[in-house]
């Protein structure tokens, strides 16, 4: 009887999971999986003052959406919807002229009802900075900080010259001499940098899946 009972049971478990796989569960009516495609973008105010100079690798930022997103006519992303990354690659400006570089990832959107979902973004443009600048977002969306400009440029042409001409002097005056012209012929780029405040393009790199109230519910 017992060993009946047991194969009845088994029998009915393999029952159950061959038509849960012939038809699976059905979705939660009141949730709509909306997928916001990839190339999607952005427009964000930032919320994190970013410099080459001080920030690091890792370090987080936050922006908000200026405008809603959009699909197939139905806003899934709402105006002041937060959206976080981080800083990517790094590298402060430098002699001769190198401006400042760096990179965002935006990593995080977080729905109105806190619940946050991993994201992959890029920095397309800036619309606006605070600060006046005006940094140039490259191809791959890296910030970058200008280099010199055409005089200072001329100045660094010309130092090596300067530099000859002075090897008829004496060695130590020959010495200052060179160390004057690398401190004023050989100046650093800016550093890429936006304030708090500024307004950027992001990108979406990768789809995202969310699973949003129905609408009509």
């Amino acid at each position: 009887m017992v060993q009946r009972l047991l194969a009845i049971l088994t029998a009915t478990a393999l029952f159950l999971s061959t038509v849960s796989l012939l038809f699976p569960q059905q979705l939660d009516p009141n949730i709509d999986e909306i997928t916001i495609p990839e190339g999607t973008e952005f427009k964000l105010q930032l919320h994190t003052t970013i410099n080459s100079k001080t920030n690091k690798a890792g370090d987080r930022i936050m922006t908000t959406m200026i405008d809603p997103v959009a699909v197939e006519d139905r806003d899934v992303l709402s105006k002041g919807v937060r959206i976080d990354g981080h800083v990517g690659e790094v590298r402060p400006a430098a002699r001769k002229g190198k401006g400042g570089f760096l990179t965002l990832v935006f990593d995080t959107v977080e729905l109105p009802n806190g619940q946050k979902v991993a994201i992959q973004g890029s920095l397309t443009e800036v619309f606006s900075s605070e600060s006046g600048s005006d940094p140039n977002v490259g191809p791959e969306g890296e910030l970058k900080g200008h280099g010199a400009n055409r005089k200072e440029q001329a100045l660094i042409a010309v130092a090596p010259a300067a530099a000859g001409a002075a090897i008829g002097v004496g060695t130590a005056i020959m010495l200052g001499t060179a160390g004057v012209l690398t401190a004023v012929l050989l100046p650093r780029g800016k550093q890429a940098q936006l304030a708090t405040g500024s307004l950027v393009g992001m990108r979406l790199d990768h789809d995202v899946t969310l699973d949003l109230p129905a609408t009509g519910k």
